[in-house]
Parts: structure tokens; sequence; C-alpha cells
């Protein structure tokens, strides 16, 4: 087993071990709406859950190349809100093409052939036909990290699931490093060992 310091560590290193060892991530397939009305449907994996009493969550937004905000970013802090669309594995190829890098005037969704409907209690609309998806208002925004990440907190203010989610979670996609991508599959079930 190889060890490391983080301090006197590359850092392509560092980020290519913390891609590649917090496996799997969820995806949060975020869509967001412009002061001038675009939809955004952009992915990400630095996203998770904090509380569910109120229900908290959290996405991480790096920059562009040039360090500019990402449209997701700037959406959210112009309007407060954005919703999180839960991916299986039949909208896969097309959430990973969202994260291609689209202008601000263009919407991923419409190019991509991405349906979506409206949402009930937030203005970006919801991709119709995921197995969840989770309307969240912002609580919070941080700026963490060399350069800063957008970290956003969002309060999840109304759920739309799909029954069967609450049996199973078959089906959901998850990202490894790279590009790469799970599946659930197998579920080992211990709820019977105390």
């Amino acid at each position: 087993m190889e060890s490391l310091l983080v301090s006197e560590a590359p850092q392509q290193l560092v980020s290519k071990l913390i891609f590649n060892t917090v496996v799997p991530r969820p995806i949060a397939w975020i869509t967001t709406v412009s002061k001038e009305g675009v939809v955004n449907l952009a992915p990400f994996s630095f996203f998770n859950a904090i509380t569910t009493k109120p229900p908290l969550l959290f996405v991480s937004v790096g920059k562009r190349k040039d360090g500019s905000l990402k449209d997701t970013a700037r959406n959210i802090l112009d309007t407060k809100e954005f919703v999180v669309n839960v991916v299986s594995e039949e909208f896969l190829e097309k959430m990973h093409l969202s994260g291609r890098d689209f202008p601000p005037e263009v919407s991923e969704a419409e190019e991509l052939g991405v349906d979506i409907e409206p949402s009930k209690l937030v203005k970006p609309p919801r991709v119709k036909g995921v197995p969840a998806v989770l309307e969240c208002k912002l609580k919070e925004h941080l700026q963490l990290g060399s350069p800063p990440m957008d970290v956003f907190i969002g309060e999840v203010v109304a759920i739309h699931y799909r029954p069967e989610l609450l049996e199973t979670q078959a089906g959901i996609v998850g990202r490894l490093g790279g590009k790469r991508y799970c599946v659930v599959g197998e579920e080992l079930d211990f709820s019977e060992l105390r």
C-alpha cells in the first residue's frame, strides 16, 4: 500500500485519489433557470445529503477554466433555487453529455432532448421520468478550497418520487473515478442483523 502526505503531494495526484476512492458518488443532475429564463441542466458528483430535519443537501460547483462561474452557480446565486434530479440508467448518456460546456444562452435540456416539466414550489423545472426529484431553496453559500469552489446548501422543499424507490434503488447511477459510472444493481440487505 502506498502512502502520501497531502501537503507534500502533487495536487493532480491528490485530486485523482479523492475522485477514485470516494466512490460511488451520487449524482445531482441539477436544473436551474437563468435571469433570462434559460433552463440549465448539469451533473455534479460532489453532492450529498446533510440532514433530514430539516432536509438539507449540498452540492459543490467548480469554476470554469478561466475562473468564471459556471451557469449552475450563477443561476443559483441569482434565483436562490435549484432542483436535483436523481439519475437512473435510462438517462445516463444524456446526463453525461449535459456535462459538456454549453454556452449560457443554450438549454442543455432542449439541446439534448430531455423532457422537463414544472416544479411545484420553485421556478426551475424538473426532469420528467427520473426516479426522484428534490426541489431546493438556497439556504447557504460557501466558498471553500483553493481555488474556491462554490458550495451550496439547499433546503429540500418538495420531493417527487417513484413509490418503489422506498424499497429499492436499483438502476440509480453513481459516479466513479474519471468518466466511469456505476448502476445500483445487487443489493446486500443487512436489516435482519443487529
